[in-house]
């Protein structure tokens, strides 16, 4: 095989991007020279199928393409976002991209673009199991038994205090809030345990349900 057998109708620009980083790419590099080794496996690739041919590397038939993540990224776009057939499913997609270029765990990366993909993740019909009905929170009959707190956090320093901890009875909305210090670290649990009790529990009973938003 010869490499202008590949596919006519393949886009030249990013062909001729794979093609260039096929022949300085480091990793292609070593691979080719394991293939001169007669070695049968470099790190975790299987070379049976691996051949040179102008200082080239294929897999097969295709066109080997660089460990280069935008590389591979710009060839998933060219196939899948503005190919003729648009925004196809992966594997569709996978079979595509494999009729003229091959790279190590390729099904693993085309699989991450596409799912993170924001036309297909909003054009297409989802195939999970649709979600029940959201249900309200129970709330107690009795003062501050279910409170909601939260902290207000990357606030200016304010007499050496940099952050809030609101905690809000749900039943009547009535709030306390406490100023407190959060470092580079989060705030334990052992400290928001000290603070309710000091600022909350000493002026009411314990609560039974708390949500933490």
């Amino acid at each position: 095989m010869k490499i202008a057998d590949l596919k006519k109708n393949n886009n030249q620009s990013i062909y001729k991007q794979v093609l260039d980083a096929n022949e300085i790419d480091e990793n292609c590099t070593l691979l080719r020279e394991a293939i001169a080794r007669n070695e049968a496996q470099y790190k975790d690739i299987k070379l049976k199928n691996c051949w040179t041919q102008n200082e080239i590397l294929f897999h097969d038939s295709q066109l080997w393409v660089s460990f280069n993540e935008l590389l591979q990224m710009n060839l998933i776009c060219e196939e899948h976002d503005q190919s003729l057939i648009d925004h196809s499913e992966i594997l569709r997609t996978v079979k595509i991209i494999k009729r003229n270029y091959y790279w190590s765990s390729m099904r693993k990366t085309i699989d991450q673009y596409i799912q993170n993909c924001y036309v297909c993740q909003h054009s297409k019909t989802s195939r999970n199991k649709s979600n029940d009905l959201l249900q309200p929170l129970f709330i107690f009959e009795q003062r501050w038994q279910n409170i909601v707190m939260n902290f207000i956090i990357n606030l200016f320093d304010s007499y050496n205090y940099n952050a809030i901890l609101t905690v809000i009875c749900r039943l009547l909305k009535e709030r306390h809030y406490i100023s407190c210090i959060i470092n580079d670290e989060d705030i334990t649990v052992e400290k928001t345990a000290e603070m309710l009790l000091q600022w909350v529990y000493l002026t009411h009973d314990l609560s039974s349900f708390i949500v933490f938003d």
